[in-house]
């Protein structure tokens, strides 16, 4: 963690105008905190990069940052982490206010912020006309509202540093602020995020890991529904306007279908019509707002990849370090009647339940697909495309190591590595080539941080709060359609032409060490002419759905969407979900060898574990700060 003192230090270095070495973590890629510019276009060419730059710091937006520690952390759609180790209390809920990554989070959080600050700081002792400075500071106040949106998530009544003024005395009072109200907090994002909707550029044209207006309107929507929450689940139910009313719950759902509208009806997005493009980084209509990463081998690259799937990073770009929990994995089976439909399960014991599934389709004591379904493609037989992008069961280790000549390719070698137990699915979602060349940390795969699939189902959730459920289901019902493939697999072929004459049987034989397998000649024809088209019908939400039901159905389908992305815990806080997410879990969630899940279930409270506590060494160096009351007192008291 950084000491306040260094913070201090190298703040005055701003001031100054000197270079301070050890200031050099603060940010530690292109860092101009302390270079003296010249002129506007100086300070806007050198500065706006970095500001930038430190949302790709190690502990916010990477996937080894917020998404490992706070965002899909201790949910249900994955495991704990097998490695690093101080990963884990995070996930386990066991974390304490001396826990480290909770301290390196909260540093480089208010780093970043600072540097927002004292940009615009300098901004503002140039001459300029408000045409010229007004674009790049809705940038800044942008990426100023999205970091203090995170924090006041994760923590509550927070210190809010928005002076731009580094005298020597408005640093040391800043480093003494007290906590202000979570109320408060969100009313300074609203205001940067308003500035920024005003003065900011169009993202039309232009490229999306730069801050526009549509990304403010985006994230100001996304803003009002989180202050939804209720007090229950640590949010600020409503909050309050400038004037310290106090604004309804209805109100703020008002207000985000509204700016979410603006997104819709600019014009300017669009789902991708392949799901799998929206990470791929090439040119798209759907991310709204995005982290960039520039690598290979230019110091900016990032670790998206590098956490999750099997292998390591040079073998399917992933460590391996977490497993699917195979309730969520089949969730995208379930339609398809691969699962059972109504989600019962085979109960062994309280804490030991099991999905069911279909034995037409599982060999479920081997906990794996049928031999035969193995043969012809498990993904042949299921209609959602995210099942592909976001589920991985094969071994990319293995397929990569056969890449390069380093093991055999037997056809049995194949497929045991294209057909691994589900005890051993994992996440995926931003896939690296096999074998990967890049270095661990930098890889190339941005961070979709806003995206038009998001603002859809948040826009539908908004209105079915509001009543408005019919409009809500269709809503919903665009992204379903987006996810449904044309034709499937409905049942495992008897013969290889069914229109044939004569026809030909399918003999399926899984190949050993000493007989092949069926030829793939066969199993490619038996696809092929097997295929049967999906009705949409089957898929889509039902007319006349509740209010809760079309909540329920909201919240799976952004799990089933969004996984992965940082979205879920905030998901189910704001919907009242999170603790029935948790009581969900049991043994078999996930492998019992890598992510028993039941300590989890113990450990979880949902009074505490709505927030992270603030860092030991934050309230040990500030007497003002006050501790979240449930982790104990600050110099001040609890809040």
């Amino acid at each position: 963690m950084i000491h306040k003192n260094k913070i201090i230090i190298c703040l005055i270095g701003l001031f100054l105008g000197l270079t301070i070495g050890s200031c050099e973590e603060e940010t530690t890629e292109n860092n101009t905190t302390t270079a003296s510019f010249g002129t506007l276009d100086e300070l806007l060419q050198s500065r706006l990069p970095s500001i930038y730059a430190s949302l790709r710091s190690a502990a916010l937006y990477r996937q080894g940052g917020l998404l490992g520690t706070w965002s899909d952390v201790g949910v249900d759609t994955h495991s704990g982490t097998l490695f690093p180790v101080n990963y884990n209390p995070l996930y386990g809920y066991n974390y304490t206010a001396g826990s480290l990554l909770i301290g390196q989070t909260w540093s480089e959080f208010y780093t970043a912020v600072k540097q927002i600050n004292t940009f615009l700081g300098q901004i503002d002792s140039f001459e300029g006309t408000p045409k010229e400075k007004n674009p790049a500071i809705a940038e800044a106040l942008f990426l100023r509202g999205m970091l203090y949106f995170d924090m006041v998530k994760i923590w509550g009544n927070i210190p809010l540093v928005v002076n731009t003024d580094i005298t020597l005395t408005t640093v040391r009072e800043d480093a003494n602020l007290p906590n202000s109200t979570a109320e408060e907090v969100y009313l300074q994002i609203i205001e940067d995020l308003q500035f920024a909707i005003a003065n900011g550029s169009t993202r039309a044209g232009a490229s999306a890991d730069i801050a526009s207006k549509e990304a403010a309107q985006a994230l100001l929507g996304k803003v009002y529904l989180q202050m939804t929450t209720t007090k229950e689940f640590g949010g600020v139910e409503g909050g309050i306007d400038a004037s310290g009313n106090a604004v309804s719950v209805d109100q703020r759902f008002a207000m985000a279908e509204r700016e979410l509208s603006a997104v819709i009806d600019a014009g300017i997005f669009a789902l991708e019509p392949n799901y799998g493009d929206i990470f791929s980084n090439e040119g798209n209509d759907e991310v709204i707002f995005a982290v960039g990463y520039d690598g290979p081998n230019n110091g900016v690259g990032g670790d998206f990849g590098d956490f999750l799937g099997l292998g390591d990073n040079k073998d399917g770009g992933a460590f391996g370090a977490y497993r699917a929990n195979i309730d969520f994995a089949f969730e995208y089976l379930r339609k398809d009647g691969l699962v059972d439909p109504d989600g019962t399960g085979a109960t062994l014991s309280a804490d030991n339940l099991l999905p069911a599934p279909n034995p037409e389709f599982f060999a479920i004591e081997n906990q794996n697909f049928r031999p035969e379904v193995r043969l012809l493609g498990p993904d042949n037989f299921v209609s959602d495309v995210r099942y592909t992008r976001n589920i991985v069961r094969f071994s990319p280790l293995t397929l990569a190591r056969m890449a390069r000549g380093e093991d055999s390719a037997t056809e049995l070698d194949m497929y045991n590595a294209l057909n691994i137990d589900w005890t051993i699915w994992s996440p995926y979602k931003y896939i690296k080539p096999i074998p990967n060349p890049n270095n661990a940390g930098d890889g190339t795969i941005d961070y979709p941080f806003l995206r038009y699939a998001d603002v859809i189902l948040m826009k539908a959730e908004a209105l079915n709060a509001l009543g408005r459920t019919a409009e809500a289901r269709t809503l919903v019902n665009q992204i379903i359609e987006r996810s449904i493939k044309p034709r499937i697999l409905k049942s495992i072929p008897e013969f290889v032409n069914p229109n044939a004459t004569p026809m030909e049987t399918i003999e399926y034989n899984s190949p050993t060490e000493t007989q092949p397998g069926t030829p793939q000649s066969i199993l490619t024809a038996a696809v092929e002419n097997n295929l049967e088209a999906t009705d949409l019908d089957d898929y889509l939400l039902p007319e006349g759905l509740s209010q809760e039901e079309m909540l329920d159905a909201i919240v799976l389908e952004r799990g089933k969407e969004l996984c992965y992305e940082g979205k879920r815990k905030d998901d189910l806080i704001r919907t009242g979900k999170l603790d029935d997410a948790i009581e969900g879990l049991h043994l078999n969630s996930v492998s019992q060898g890598t992510g028993n899940q039941l300590p989890v279930k113990a450990a979880f409270s949902l009074d505490r574990h709505t927030h992270w506590p603030i860092p030991q060494e934050e309230i040990i160096l500030n007497p003002n700060l006050q501790q979240n009351c449930l982790y104990g007192n600050g110099g001040a008291g609890c809040f």
